[in-house]
């Protein structure tokens, strides 16, 4: 009975430690930005409600975002180059791919992606393109194209979709 608690207890143990890793990335000390979304159909009635997101950084222009065949991990590098967007707060900054490199740089914000092949060419992918939502969820009707992503850098410099925000 005794190694039974043992083992429960490690079980709530790793949980704890892997819910408070999470909750702290959230809070990690970045700042906080937007990027620009491009429209796609985010519907599939077999999948399920889900939203789905291109973004204008998935295919940066760069120079020196073009790698060939040599798929995997690179860091891309978000500025704020003057464009805006309206929203009900007010004009907000849009971020957009600058650089790219197989080791981020210093003092900018370097996010982390996935360079990968799909049917359109080279594409970035960061891991917020695509999610699950409640039915009840308001952001469940969210069209790439009439939304911007509110972000931030989590751990790792993974990107981090903190909202969806309604274009006006």
């Amino acid at each position: 009975m005794n190694k039974l608690r043992i083992v429960l207890a490690a079980q709530l143990l790793v949980f704890l430690v892997w819910g408070g890793w999470l909750l702290s990335s959230r809070d990690a000390d970045s700042p906080e930005f937007y990027l620009a979304t491009e429209p796609v159909d985010p519907r599939d009635l077999i999948s399920g409600t889900y939203v789905a997101l291109n973004y204008a950084i998935s295919r940066p222009e760069p120079h020196g975002c073009r790698f060939g065949r040599q798929y995997g991990k690179i860091f891309v590098k978000l500025e704020d180059k003057g464009k805006t967007a309206d929203i009900a707060g007010g004009p907000v900054p849009l971020y957009e791919a600058t650089d790219c490199a197989r080791a981020p740089g210093h003092g900018a914000l370097w996010a982390e992606a996935a360079l990968q092949y799909s049917g359109r060419g080279d594409t970035l992918t960061y891991g917020i393109e695509k999610f699950f939502l409640n039915e009840n969820d308001p952001r469940k009707d969210a069209r790439s194209g009439e939304v911007v992503a509110r972000v931030k850098l989590g751990h790792g410099r993974k990107l981090m979709l903190l909202d969806l925000v309604r274009k006006l």
